[in-house]
């Protein structure tokens, strides 16, 4: 089958990402380095490492998770409510609008990060809370990946959609790459200022190319009353849990659940990898400063997001489940090897050998939306934003409590945790593959029908289309497809 792309969101989730891959060390060096400011002297803090200071690296290592921990709270809390307002802004009034406002919360949060760098030793460490908040109320980096996801998913065929949400979900790997190494280099050059300034500037242009290049894609059914009168009302909470739960046919209701299950397993494994991760390259024995810090980071997230263009695209004959699977295996291992990491060599193996985890999410996603209807779109990832959101705060907890507690005995404990906690999703997906790998080879075409009645639409209206151009499914695609249709109406015509 040819598929035209045509870019729509992907700049969006680019920009965001490159600011928050940017952010994510930068954060973390500076609230290393202000917690050890706060109780040492600048002298202490340049030579951490010496064996006269131990006490004060147990200090830092200790108070520096807890601050992230904090921070993370601060984000993902207030994120959980505004991502469900979000998600179902979007089926009921637009996509546009609701992209907006992560990136101006960002805006904001930046300022004072660029505050609290200048005055690294008279701030206290504490204001970085009240920047999270100030991010999370205003949906966080998981509301800007769900409206995304939720265009994507409405803008694409049914047949082409796990290719193009992995192209999308590249875009965070792309500026995983990109971010940790420019932050690097910005900061060396001109200082963590620089930085912090740099990633305002480029959630400035987020905001620029959404009012200025993204069409927005209309709801169906345009609602009676104006978002202004009904745009807070909590029925939109209502509706996004209404879309999992609800009942569906052949067992999607039981396939999605279960599936968002996997995916919170996922979602907690990588989140509290990253949460700690910098603490424990910076201690003994790897010992690694910031700039190397970033190489690795950039080196994990580049061959991610390699496997995602390079390779993914070149897989839509392989089931969902199969592709899932393949990623959790590849996960797995590179958590192993980094929990048993002993100097720089095996830490980049560990990248190196994780790099096909990066499909694991976006497989999923897509599944997810295969089983749901095109107007249900923003609040089913809403709801995986939520998740997202809760299975960062359970991250965040648990790592950042059982890394302390486990440092001294064996440091690399927290990893191998998580890889057993990969086992689980790896049952479950093994299990649905059968189920949801007939739900492939035929499905309501209606899903793809719909959206592409929406590009219609605004091409006659004389605007160019936003969505995925699909030509003629080849003819063994339509003989599933028909195949589907007639035995899922016999299927019908037995129950009668």
């Amino acid at each position: 089958m040819a598929i035209a792309c045509k870019i729509t969101v992907e700049p969006v989730l680019l920009l965001y990402m490159l600011a928050v891959f940017m952010l994510h060390p930068a954060l973390q060096d500076l609230i290393y380095s202000k917690v050890c400011l706060e109780d040492y002297t600048e002298s202490i803090c340049d030579n951490l490492y010496a064996p006269e200071n131990h006490l004060a690296l147990d200090t830092v290592q200790t108070g520096s998770s807890h601050w992230v921990q904090g921070s993370t709270f601060m984000l993902a809390v207030p994120s959980i409510v505004t991502a469900q307002f979000l998600g179902s802004w979007s089926d009921t009034y637009g996509r546009k609008i609701p992209m907006l406002l992560p990136p101006v919360g960002a805006m904001f949060a930046s300022l004072l990060y660029i505050v609290m760098s200048v005055q690294l030793s008279q701030i206290p460490v504490s204001l970085i809370l009240l920047a999270s908040f100030i991010s999370g109320i205003c949906g966080g980096f998981t509301s800007c990946i769900m409206t995304c996801m939720s265009y994507v998913a409405q803008a694409s065929s049914f047949h082409a959609r796990t290719m193009r949400v992995g192209i999308l979900e590249s875009m965070i790997f792309v500026g995983g790459t990109i971010g940790p190494v420019l932050a690097g280099w910005v900061q060396k050059i001109g200082g963590r200022s620089s930085t912090f300034t740099l990633i305002m500037t480029c959630h400035a242009a987020v905001v620029i190319y959404i009012i200025a290049f993204v069409r927005n894609i209309p709801p169906r059914h345009p609602p009676q009353t104006s978002w202004i009168r009904s745009g807070c009302s909590f029925q939109h909470l209502r509706e996004c849990a209404g879309t999992v739960v609800k009942e569906r046919q052949e067992k999607r209701r039981t396939y999605l659940l279960w599936l968002l299950a996997a995916a919170t397993v996922v979602m907690i494994c990588t989140s509290g990898e990253m949460d700690i991760s910098y603490l424990y390259v910076k201690d003994k024995p790897i010992e690694w400063s910031f700039e190397k810090y970033t190489w690795y980071f950039s080196l994990k997230y580049g061959l991610g997001a390699l496997t995602l263009l390079g390779i993914l695209p070149f897989c839509s004959k392989i089931p969902d489940m199969i592709l899932a699977l393949i990623g959790l295996t590849s996960k797995l291992g590179g958590l192993a090897l980094l929990g048993i990491a002993w100097e720089d060599t095996s830490v980049f193996l560990s990248a190196a050998l994780s790099m096909l985890s990066t499909w694991i999410l976006p497989t999923l996603r897509s599944a997810m939306s295969k089983l749901v209807e095109p107007n249900e779109h923003g609040k089913l990832f809403a709801c995986v934003a939520l998740l997202e959101n809760v299975c960062t705060l359970i991250a965040s907890g648990v790592f950042n409590s059982v890394y302390p507690a486990t440092r001294l005995i064996f440091r690399g404990f927290t990893f191998m945790m998580a890889a057993g906690f990969l086992i689980l999703p790896v049952i479950i997906i093994s299990v649905l593959h059968k189920a949801l790998h007939q739900f492939s080879k035929y499905d309501s075409v209606e899903l793809a029908e719909e959206a592409q009645e929406v590009s219609e639409e605004m091409e006659h209206e004389g605007e160019p289309s936003p969505v995925v151009q699909v030509v003629s499914p080849s003819q063994e695609e339509s003989d599933l497809m028909s195949e589907g249709n007639t035995e899922t109406q016999k299927d019908g015509d037995d129950d009668i």
